[in-house]
């Protein structure tokens, strides 16, 4: 026989109406059926007595996977199974648990649904005293428990209930689009909206180029592949540099930070209807940057069309980051650099609607619809880590403001190098790492190519903006033109 899962829905389906309940436990099938398949696990999914029976060809795949499924409470591996007849039972729970709880503490616990000629507390004290020789009862706190589900005529045996993801079903509640730069705040901002039912897409707002949005995606397929089953969110990236730069010369420093949030605001709002989307969901926390004060935050509001949810609203830093690691974005979420913070020195903590409405008037908005004829569509579930290093690693010539780093040997480096290349070798740089500017992108070139990606791969991995110029000195100096300088 197939290992057997008996999945519980969450508490939030009994205060939902009957006609409800179907609805989302048939998204949850649908959901549990995506999750499974995409592990390469075939399963049968029967739903009877208000659970799910899942029928699996792997049971250890089975059970990582349903503890990340929203909508469902627990779930318990089934040990075996018998009719729900008193003397069958006591048979069958000797058979399958007398060597399990020889010599250990042990309790016995019971539910039934459906219509028996016994009662659960009378099924526990059956099956107690067909155990009782092999071991000691404790019900306060036993070593192990025996658990026996009698649902209609079976009777179920198990010793585990398995926490589950809980909230509802995913796609039960709508679409949103997510505010996204793949740090703490937003991945987990997303993820809390996710388990309320909402599945989502993301925003992302690029200030910071090709190493940053590599971050990004990489950030929000984990999030996706983790927790997405059933729905296939898409990344859209949108280049604010150009709005950014129109920004800066048109608006006073101390509230910038107010108005290119309100710029995003203006970009979700104009993405969302696209994609059927209700609702913009950001990870703002009240006081935890200065254009998230109440006052700030007042002020950034009107410039969107749609509600905007916070489900992190009244969280702190430290119950953020606690919540990424538990999603599995953390790790990832803490090397990428806050490219947001634009006003360096005092800005506004205190504002208001009218007068950010006039600051953002200055700005003719030309470079917000130009970013938004340009938005990029990417499929997260289509995302490899190949495609990932071939289109963010590379790159054929020097951006602006750039530090190039020459990776050649010292003698070769005196025969010929970019102007303004500064000589280091491979191991210099990853072991000097901490020394350098996060705030400044990196190109790295060497003889052959292959050296410098690798650098640049592991600096991008620890959030740096480097990148790799492409091939090595013979094209690169046939690409820049460059004469032999000594």
């Amino acid at each position: 026989m197939k290992p057997l899962f008996i999945v519980r829905f969450s508490a939030d389906f009994a205060t939902k109406s009957p006609r409800t309940r179907s609805h989302f436990s048939s998204i949850m099938r649908k959901n549990v059926h995506a999750a499974l398949a995409g592990a390469g696990v075939r399963a049968r999914i029967v739903q009877k007595h208000g659970r799910l029976f899942i029928f699996a060809s792997d049971e250890a795949r089975t059970q990582a996977i349903l503890g990340r499924i929203f909508g469902l409470s627990n779930f318990s591996p089934v040990l075996t199974q018998c009719r729900a007849d008193l003397t069958e039972m006591a048979r069958t729970a000797e058979e399958a648990f007398a060597r399990k709880v020889e010599g250990k503490r042990y309790a016995v616990r019971a539910r039934r649904s459906g219509q028996h000629p016994f009662r659960s507390v009378e099924v526990e004290r059956h099956l107690g005293a067909t155990l009782n020789p092999y071991a000691t009862v404790n019900l306060d706190n036993p070593d192990i428990t025996v658990h026996v589900e009698i649902l209609g005529n079976r009777a179920y045996f198990f010793t585990d209930r398995i926490d589950g993801a809980g909230g509802l079903p995913l796609g039960s509640e709508g679409r949103a689009l997510v505010l996204f730069s793949g740090g703490f705040d937003s991945a987990v901002a997303a993820w809390r909206m996710m388990r309320r039912g909402v599945a989502v897409d993301f925003l992302f707002c690029n200030l910071a180029g090709g190493a940053y949005e590599r971050q990004v995606i990489q950030v929000a397929k984990v999030l996706t592949d983790l927790w997405a089953f059933g729905e296939h969110p898409r990344l859209y990236v949108l280049d604010l540099t150009g709005a950014l730069d129109e920004l800066r010369a048109r608006v006073e420093r101390r509230f910038w930070q107010i108005v290119l949030k309100r710029l995003m605001y203006r970009a979700a709002s104009s993405v969302a209807p696209r994609l059927e989307a209700q609702a913009i969901i950001t990870g703002e926390a009240v006081g935890q940057v200065s254009s998230q004060t109440l006052s700030n935050l007042r002020s950034i509001e009107p410039a969107a069309d749609l509600p905007v949810l916070r489900p992190l609203i009244g969280f702190d830093k430290a119950e953020i980051i606690s919540q990424a690691r538990h999603i599995g974005t953390a790790l990832l979420s803490e090397r990428i650099v806050e490219h947001c913070g634009l006003s360096g020195g005092s800005p506004a903590v205190r504002s208001t609607a009218s007068k950010i409405a006039a600051e953002e008037a200055e700005m003719d908005g030309s470079a917000l619809h130009n970013a938004l004829s340009n938005l990029r569509q990417i499929d997260l579930g289509a995302v490899t880590a190949s495609d990932l290093q071939t289109d963010y690693l590379f790159v054929d010539d020097v951006p602006e403001n750039a530090e190039v780093i020459d990776c050649q040997p010292p003698a070769h480096y005196k025969q010929w190098h970019l102007p303004g290349a500064v000589n280091r070798s491979p191991e210099s740089v990853i072991h000097d790492l901490k020394s350098l500017d996060k705030r400044q992108s990196y190109v790295l070139y060497c003889p052959f190519g292959t050296q410098s990606a690798h650098v640049a791969e592991i600096m991008q991995q620890y959030g740096y903006q480097a990148y790799a110029l492409r091939g090595g000195i013979g094209a690169i100096r046939q690409r820049n033109d460059q004469p032999e300088m000594t």
